[in-house]
């Protein structure tokens, strides 16, 4: 939950009225919508990091790429995916898909102006 906030906050604080902020926001919170909607369904747990709208908003975005890594996505070669931590051994793990959600919910904050 730590690295959420801390993400979160990075976000809140460079969040002005720079379009490429709003667009980065804006995908986040689609790409995070999704995910808590469908969590079962592949193409939304994965996020291709070669993807053009990827690299234009949420690459440039200060806390973009920490966010999606604190709820759940590992970064591999060419993509992100989504682990919903179910074969961790670990115990008392974070749900992270109420961490997606919390998630969620910041950033329809934030992508309406709230911060």
């Amino acid at each position: 939950m730590a690295a959420l906030s801390k993400a979160l906050q990075t976000l809140s604080f460079t969040t002005t009225t720079n379009t490429n902020n709003k667009a980065g926001i804006n995908m986040l919170y689609l790409y995070l919508r999704n995910l808590s909607n469908h969590p079962t369904v592949p193409r939304y747990r994965k996020i291709y990091t070669n993807n053009a709208t990827y690299s234009k908003n949420v690459v440039l975005l200060d806390g973009g790429k920490e966010l999606l890594k604190s709820v759940g996505f590992e970064e591999f070669a060419s993509f992100l995916e989504w682990n919903d931590g179910e074969d961790d051994d670990e115990e008392g793990g974070e749900n992270r898909l109420a961490l997606v959600k919390d998630a969620v919910a910041a950033l329809e904050l934030l992508k309406y102006g709230k911060k």
